[in-house]
């Protein structure tokens, strides 16, 4: 018999009770200012949104369990989804929208070899992997790519149906104009005494990014 007073647990499990973030999506999140990011959430328990700074289009408080906005935000923006669910742990999940405004601003482009959707290979003495630069809009541009700093390798980069070749140090502007959005193709020499086995897990370029 149930004590006076005892919660009633209506999960098969304690842990079933917990609140859970389904999804939660921000596109683009590298916009110009005033440019439209789509939100898209579902949850399983109550959710609660909030908006620093604060957005005219999705205020902060409750929201549906499944749902989505358009924000046009004029500076960067964080958006907190939070969400409680009786009996069970609370959650939350956030998403960083980054505005660009006046000066070029300098964005990593990462491939990692080990993941499946970069397409990655090693052969004949080189490597490749793809960046998919999904999380631009297609107003933000190319000012310039650049070498990372802590990279000495030459590479070969493709993008938009333009190529260049990077080395340590140097910067190019073949690229500048074009959308920073779409399919970069990064691909480098195995180093001496490295084998596909031994070389650096991941390629990476510096990109400026600015607004046209």
């Amino acid at each position: 018999m149930r004590g006076i007073g005892a919660p009633v647990r209506r999960c098969g499990v304690l842990s079933a009770c917990n609140a859970h973030v389904k999804t939660f999506t921000a596109e683009p999140r590298h916009v110009c200012a005033g440019e439209s990011v789509k939100l898209e959430w579902s949850v399983v328990g109550s959710a609660r949104v909030k908006v620093d700074p604060p957005s005219v289009s999705l205020p902060d408080g409750l929201v549906e369990d499944q749902g989505e906005a358009t924000i046009t935000p004029n500076t960067s923006t964080r958006v907190e989804l939070h969400v409680t669910r009786p009996l069970g742990n609370p959650t939350a999940s956030v998403q960083e929208i980054e505005v660009l405004r006046g000066e070029a601003k300098q964005e990593e482009l990462v491939a990692s070899l080990g993941d499946p959707v970069a397409t990655a290979g090693c052969k004949g003495g080189k490597v490749w992997a793809t960046v998919h630069a999904k999380r631009f809009s297609g107003n933000v541009k190319v000012a310039t790519v650049a070498s990372h700093q802590k990279d000495d390798r030459i590479y070969e980069v493709e993008h938009a149906g333009l190529s260049a070749t990077l080395s340590p140090g140097n910067v190019v502007t073949v690229f500048s104009g074009t959308p920073i959005a779409g399919d970069w193709v990064l691909s480098a020499s195995v180093g001496e005494g490295q084998t596909c086995a031994t070389v650096p897990p991941v390629l990476v370029i510096n990109v400026d990014a600015v607004c046209r």
